[in-house]
């Protein structure tokens, strides 16, 4: 008898399909949300708070070039790469750039705020997306992820994962999507 004959084998072999389909909607519901449920747009609506309490959406730093960073205190890369960014965020700004770095530490302000202040960051402004909000209408999975977007709003390209802010390879981007050169 085959193996597809035997009843037990195909018993065993739909519960450890339907496992993985019950897996895979569990551990990413919110890209399939973001992929089925947000319109065009809808990201740059979506309300984030800074520092003061103060809620605020992308559609306000419309206009010129804009950089969205989604980043936490307890991922690894995050940190390892926040340097650069502070670093970048000053030379990126000079150019009439701005960078909206938004943490997604449920821990709140207080969190990001001792780390801001442990590593002496001045260019990065504090951005919370505690609800991952945001994150998910932009349909990111990951941290870091950071996403360029135009002066009218429009998603140019992402970063997903770390990478050095100070690099060649960003200035090109940042040159590429902004026509901003970078020193």
């Amino acid at each position: 008898m085959s193996f597809w004959k035997q009843k037990d084998n195909l018993v065993i072999a739909g519960l450890v399909v339907l496992f993985f389909v019950g897996l895979t909607y569990w551990y990413e519901p919110c890209c399939v949300r973001a992929a089925l449920h947000h319109p065009a747009g809808s990201s740059l609506a979506t309300p984030f708070l800074d520092e003061n309490q103060t809620q605020h959406t992308l559609a306000e730093f419309q206009g010129g070039p804009l950089i969205v960073n989604f980043w936490a205190t307890w991922c690894p890369v995050c940190v390892k790469k926040m340097g650069t960014l502070n670093n970048f965020a000053q030379k990126f700004q000079e150019q009439g750039g701005t960078i909206i770095s938004l943490s997604e530490d449920s821990g709140g302000l207080s969190t990001v705020k001792a780390y801001y202040a442990r590593h002496g960051y001045q260019n990065l402004p504090i951005y919370l997306d505690t609800s991952g909000q945001l994150m998910s209408a932009f349909g990111a999975s990951g941290l870091p992820t950071s996403i360029f977007i135009d002066a009218s709003g429009k998603e140019l390209g992402r970063i997903a994962g770390g990478i050095d802010w100070e690099s060649e390879p960003v200035r090109k981007m940042v040159e590429q999507y902004f026509n901003i050169h970078l020193k």
